[in-house]
């Protein structure tokens, strides 16, 4: 379910009203408010709100986007997720939870994509937490440190920035990737240095079988992005096992020192990696296909940038 709200200048309220009842929304509330901005006098804009299911308001918001009328420049489109919502629409209609709008599916990406202080401790502590189990071979440790690692997202990001163009978000997301790849490692000499060898946990899955785990993970990730039901932490925790055990490792032998080939694990990560960006690729290139992550418009302020 999706509470959207267009703010438009005044005037335009009426076409935004228009597009929503072509996509078949049966009513809107149109209001007029005043925009303050500093050192200016209020401005009048229409403020247009619809409250409809999730598929609905993607068709909405994409054909907002797409409309002659719209302007990033002068225009705003704000999207929030009820708890819950009644009203005449049948229960089954509005609780429809997929797809999602592109914008929700767009900027949540950006979020996870951006390198913080935050990004940076989260890293490093599930590193620590990781490499520790891995050393002691404690299943609930490794999980512990597992929750919290980023890399889903990451590896979405990459995918879906190449198959709408963003080419800010791709660049954006091979950065904070490459940035937490090293983090573990370093995570994992940390541990290393306060732990004595050697490391007890020996239980990688054979290259094929990850190699079609990756691919499967990758798919069930990019769903998940636009779908509103469904336990994402838990496809996060999968993604991760696949990406974020091998540098931990990595970081924990270059102490220890390497039982096995360093180089047949880098070959393994890499091919985790680039089945995890296969999964997404074969998702989000259906719903492009499908004009479904087309949204040139909101995209030409970024373009505009490069």
């Amino acid at each position: 379910m999706r509470l959207v709200k267009v703010s438009v200048p005044q005037g335009k309220g009426a076409d935004v009203a228009r597009v929503a009842f072509e996509q078949g929304i049966p009513d809107v509330t149109l209001q007029q408010v005043h925009q303050q901005k500093r050192g200016a006098e209020p401005v009048r804009r229409d403020a247009v709100d619809v409250k409809v299911s999730t598929p609905r308001a993607k068709a909405f918001v994409d054909a907002v986007i797409a409309a002659p009328f719209f302007d990033r420049e002068s225009d705003t489109i704000e999207i929030r997720e009820p708890r819950s919502l009644l009203k005449s629409t049948s229960m089954k209609e509005i609780t429809l939870p997929v797809p999602a709008p592109v914008i929700d599916i767009d900027q949540e990406l950006w979020q996870f994509t951006h390198v913080t202080y935050s990004f940076v401790l989260r890293v490093f502590i599930s590193a620590l937490l990781l490499s520790y189990g891995m050393i002691r071979d404690n299943p609930l440790i490794m999980i512990g440190g597992l929750l919290f690692l980023p890399f889903t997202p990451l590896v979405l990001a990459f995918g879906f920035g190449a198959l709408t163009r963003q080419w800010r978000l791709a660049r954006q997301a091979v950065v904070a990737f490459t940035v937490g790849v090293l983090l573990i490692f370093a995570g994992g000499v940390v541990i290393a240095l306060a732990a004595d060898p050697p490391i007890l946990f020996d239980k990688f899955p054979p290259m094929i079988a990850g190699l079609a785990f990756s691919f499967a993970i990758g798919i069930a990730s990019s769903l998940a992005t636009a779908d509103d039901v469904g336990r994402r932490e838990l496809i996060g925790l999968a993604a991760a096992s696949q990406l974020g055990v091998i540098p931990a490792w990595l970081g924990v032998s270059f102490v220890f020192g390497f039982d096995e080939s360093p180089a047949e694990k880098l070959q393994a990560f890499g091919i985790n990696l680039v089945a995890l960006i296969a999964g997404a690729l074969a998702v989000y290139g259906y719903m492009f296909a499908r004009g479904e992550l087309s949204h040139a418009a909101a995209r030409r302020k970024e373009q505009r940038e490069l």
